[in-house]
């Protein structure tokens, strides 16, 4: 028994050591040979031979003791090793990258990668900014917009150091053990018409009221346009098929100011327009379910001192959950 385990440290020892010995170009190795299905063209990318690249992968097998990319005819793919260590190096490979780019800001000044919602930039970035460029605590900041699937797949990927938005029922299914998720405020939907639309006056709008007016909504792809299709669907009624389709809340509102469409985004960025005087929120007599804003890292990742400020300072300023 001693000596079995003996020999088991020994070999993790010496699986250590091996990866110890690795360079970011084993890393880049593993990426572009899922990125292009062949060894051959990752070599030529990172400008080394073909066998350079064939002992690179040797080397990295011999890191991780399994096989990570299965030969096929075409090429090659990675095996479900090769994927598996692939998730995770891809972290590294962001984190080299964005290490790289602080380093090279001309003010010496750190970099924080924020992926977000578009109604974030409404609701809290303004905020946020505000009050770290006052306190003298502001960063570099690259804000990357995208919907919730897109920019958790890029925090996963390392892409990003930070996630403001929701997690939707497709971000559940993924799993959420490898996150840490802070709740930070609720956010209602909301439906605005102009100002001098037939319906801004009305009080008590049912969805029964609304379902014979045109629309411009977000696409289906939307959780908004899925909580507003659940809403009428609730009630046993069709849903209206929007005119017009877009994903841009603040092309979709803007475009309302000056039309007789309806439209329906979060309320916070409703709110913004009616207090420049260009839309009204319409007054439903069943209001749209109250959702969430959460801020998300990795749990492998946590601990950025500056990723940690900004989460205090977005669950200080966020409304409170009840």
């Amino acid at each position: 028994m001693a000596l079995h385990a003996s020999r088991n440290t020994q070999s993790q020892r010496g699986a250590d050591n091996r990866i110890d010995r690795l360079r970011i170009r084993h890393l880049r190795l593993l990426e572009l040979v899922d990125r292009t299905g062949s060894l051959t063209a990752a070599a030529q990318t990172l400008h080394i031979s073909q066998p350079g690249a064939t002992k690179m992968l040797h080397e990295l097998e011999a890191a991780f003791q399994t096989t990570l990319v299965d030969r096929t005819t075409r090429g090659g793919v990675l095996s479900r090793s090769g994927r598996h260590a692939l998730e995770r190096l891809r972290i590294a490979l962001g984190a080299v990258q964005a290490a790289g780019e602080a380093a090279a800001g001309k003010a010496a000044l750190p970099l924080v990668r924020v992926g977000m919602l578009p109604l974030a930039g409404v609701a809290l970035i303004p905020r946020l900014v505000a009050i770290l460029a006052r306190d003298g605590d502001l960063p570099r900041l690259q804000l990357v917009e995208g919907a919730v699937s897109s920019v958790l797949a890029q925090l996963r990927a390392g892409e990003i150091d930070c996630v403001i938005g929701r997690i939707d029922v497709d971000s559940a299914r993924h799993g959420l053990n490898d996150m840490d998720i802070r709740a930070l405020h609720n956010e209602r939907l909301a439906v605005a018409c102009a100002l001098g639309h037939t319906l801004a006056r009305r009080r008590r709008l049912t969805m029964r009221q609304l379902q014979d007016y045109q629309w411009i909504l977000p696409t289906q792809a939307t959780y908004t346009r899925q909580a507003f299709e659940a809403a009428f669907l609730g009630q046993g009624l069709a849903p209206p098929e929007p005119l017009i389709e877009s994903t841009a809340f603040h092309t979709n509102l803007a475009t309302v100011a000056q039309t007789e469409l309806l439209t329906i985004a979060p309320q916070s960025a409703v709110a913004y327009y009616q207090a420049l005087g260009k839309v009204r929120s319409l007054a439903l007599a069943t209001p749209f379910p109250t959702d969430f804003l959460v801020f998300a890292t990795l749990k492998a990742t946590a601990g950025m001192s500056l990723v940690e400020r900004i989460a205090s300072v977005l669950q200080r300023i966020a409304r409170p959950l009840p």
